[in-house]
């Protein structure tokens, strides 16, 4: 019997999501393993194993490997993530640093051998930064997925399915209001956006917004990868999509801490949330079900990337998405720096 393949794995950011314990269930209501983490995300599947990690403050690196390294005895931690790729030589990168930073680790896995990069979202702060991580993944024939988490969420999957199926005729408007006070625009607000651009399966084309208050005029980037909420705004959006399809962002920290998607179509609704979905046409009303799925969220997301290392193709959630989610991160900023005018797509961060 062929035993199975095993990929080598190594991380780079140990903060909470980057090393945090493993969540059974952790309230999501799918039966299922639903890691806090990367390395619970890989600990959960058996084709993978973490040999090293990596972080620059030392107080992580021994927290790290004070919860892992019973489970991991070959583990070997790092403060530099070039050596860390150069001695292990790992088929499996994740990226979990600051926003910011995502850019150089992804450049030098890439052109060091690396096979696939598990990136945080947002995959970069400045569309500069995307494009080169884009080129060099693609010129290195690397595999890259972003993590746009819902993309792998087993409601989400469902909902599409109605709206492939017309169950509510053509989509014409998509709400989503996330409130509270990590109602960011960058560390949560990249997921809402890009499950907005998922159900809307088309190209952003233009969009205006307004900031929240005191955060007007806030450009570029300020932010510390989400830990500090107060360095990141919330946002009023609109998204005009290339289909004629109309997103509004409903997103505020001082509001009730909702966080669903409401889709309109020409005969009927659909609202979902991270747990549920519920569909209603002119005299029906009914709650969607929700699949099983063993493995969500990280686990299926790399059992994914894994795939497409092996088989070639691209993930469901890939750099060039990321991009474009970005792309209307940065668009909503440049709308509030022109006077909450309308910008049209694709943005030149240059003349904003």
């Amino acid at each position: 019997m062929n035993e199975m393949k095993k990929y080598r794995v190594c991380i780079v950011g140990l903060t909470g999501i980057g090393s945090g314990r493993p969540l059974v269930d952790g309230g999501a209501g799918y039966g299922a393993i639903v890691p806090h983490s990367h390395a619970a995300a890989y600990s959960a599947l058996p084709e993978t194993e973490v040999a090293g990690a990596c972080d620059l403050r030392r107080d992580r690196l021994d927290q790290f490997k004070e919860v892992w390294l019973v489970s991991l005895p070959a583990l070997k931690c790092y403060t530099d993530y070039q050596q860390m790729i150069d001695e292990l030589k790992p088929d499996i990168l994740s990226v979990v640093t600051s926003d910011n930073r995502h850019a150089d680790i992804v450049v030098f896995a890439a052109n060091s051998g690396v096979r696939g990069i598990f990136c945080e979202k947002p995959i970069a702060t400045t569309l500069a930064d995307a494009d080169r991580m884009i080129e060099t993944v693609e010129q290195n024939g690397v595999a890259m997925t972003i993590n746009h988490s819902r993309r792998w969420r087993p409601i989400f999957r469902p909902v599409l399915d109605e709206l492939n199926k017309g169950s509510i005729g053509q989509l014409q408007r998509i709400v989503c209001s996330f409130g509270g006070p990590r109602a960011m625009l960058f560390r949560n607000g990249t997921h809402m956006v890009d499950t907005m651009c998922m159900f809307a399966d088309s190209e952003p084309q233009w969009v205006f917004a307004e900031l929240e208050e005191g955060y007007e005029d806030y450009w570029p980037y300020q932010g510390d990868g989400g830990r500090t909420p107060e360095l990141e705004p919330a946002v009023s959006g609109y998204i005009h999509f290339k289909n004629g399809v109309r997103a509004f962002y409903n997103n505020a920290k001082r509001m009730f801490g909702r966080r669903d998607w409401e889709l309109f179509g020409t005969t009927g609704c659909i609202t979902v949330s991270d747990q549920h979905a519920f569909i209603e046409t002119e005299n029906v009303g009914k709650k969607i079900d929700c699949p099983h799925n063993t493995y969500v969220d990280s686990p299926a997301a790399i059992r994914e990337l894994i795939g497409v290392m092996e088989k070639g193709g691209e993930t469901c959630s890939p750099p060039s998405q990321g991009r474009r989610v970005l792309e209307v991160l940065l668009a909503f900023m440049a709308s509030q720096r022109k006077g909450n005018s309308r910008i049209d797509l694709p943005l030149d961060e240059n003349a904003v």
